[in-house]
């Protein structure tokens, strides 16, 4: 049989194609797994305490829980929160050592009796943060319940980051905003020619004598923070020692502590402080803040005395 006698004719078939829409491309795809706990080692029952994505080709990215009081509900006195929780803090540094080394999912091995990960399953979404954050609201049962009202978190990658903060820094610094931000820079970062080989270096920020760049951390996933870090200071050394600069800055957009759990917000600023304390003995400027404006100032006030 064929189309024509199917459709009652070629035309129908155009018009039908004609109609047809492509379908979006997601703008993150890769695999998620959930974190399972086993409380009584003597009995077989077990509950999901976390999530893992890992984004195709990329390093993961975790969630864990950090909040037991439904467990006592359960379990009631006979619920070890002081062995779970040191079981749970393996549990973390052995996610954040295998994002490091950029291990897939189906390799980690937790080395415990009390836990393991399940099978990897597709996921796709708008990004990897919203995706462990919508996993993490559907799948994670045991967590607490939110009490929070109004305005809900939000996460911000580093262009929008950039693009908040440059709206700002344009009204601050007017006509020197284009001796500051590079065009072009704070969605694509810097093509830099070194020996006659082009690379591509993550920052935004450029002056006669200085480089810096604007990143984000307004994330729920620590490791999305601490990577972000990484990836930005790691990327200034290299350009900053390139040509041969001695100024150099990171300016960190910071989440709203009043949209967090006040657990979510002080393990998104130790990790921050830990590795700032580290980037200033290397002789960085840090700056963190949660006003777009405020940063924006500090951007200008570390720019100004190195403008021609």
């Amino acid at each position: 049989m064929n189309q024509t006698s199917i459709f009652g004719g070629n035309g129908n078939v155009e018009h039908l194609l004609s109609l047809a829409q492509e379908m979006p491309v997601p703008r993150f795809s890769g695999v998620w797994s959930t974190v399972e706990l086993q409380p009584d080692v003597f009995v077989p029952q077990s509950f999901s305490v976390g999530i893992v994505v890992q984004p195709e080709g990329q390093r993961l990215h975790f969630r864990l829980l950090d909040d037991f009081k439904k467990f006592e509900c359960v379990y009631g006195d006979r619920f070890p929160q002081r062995s779970i929780r040191e079981i749970m803090a393996h549990a973390e540094k052995t996610l954040r050592f295998a994002a490091q080394n950029r291990e897939s999912i189906s390799n980690i091995a937790m080395d415990s009796d009390v836990l393991r990960l399940s099978a990897p399953i597709f996921t796709s979404g708008e990004d990897c943060e919203a995706t462990i954050e919508r996993l993490f609201a559907d799948v994670i049962v045991m967590a607490p319940n939110s009490k929070r009202q109004g305005r809900e978190f939000v996460s911000i990658d580093t262009p929008r980051a950039r693009a908040l903060v440059n709206q700002e820094l344009k009204r601050i610094a007017q006509m020197d905003f284009e001796k500051i931000v590079v065009s072009g820079a704070s969605t694509t970062g810097m093509l830099v020619e070194d020996r006659g080989i082009k690379h591509y270096l993550d920052f935004n920020l450029r002056t006669a004598s200085a480089c810096g760049s604007v990143v984000s951390a307004v994330y729920k996933s620590l490791v999305s923070v601490e990577l972000n870090l990484l990836k930005s200071s790691r990327d200034l050394t290299t350009y900053s020692r390139i040509k041969s600069l001695q100024n150099t800055g990171l300016f960190l957009l910071l989440p709203d502590e009043q949209l967090l759990e006040a657990k979510e917000y002080r393990y998104i600023v130790d990790v921050i402080d830990e590795q700032a304390w580290k980037l200033e003995r290397d002789g960085f400027r840090v700056v963190s803040l949660s006003s777009e404006a405020q940063l924006a100032q500090e951007v200008y006030d570390w720019a100004r005395p190195t403008l021609d």
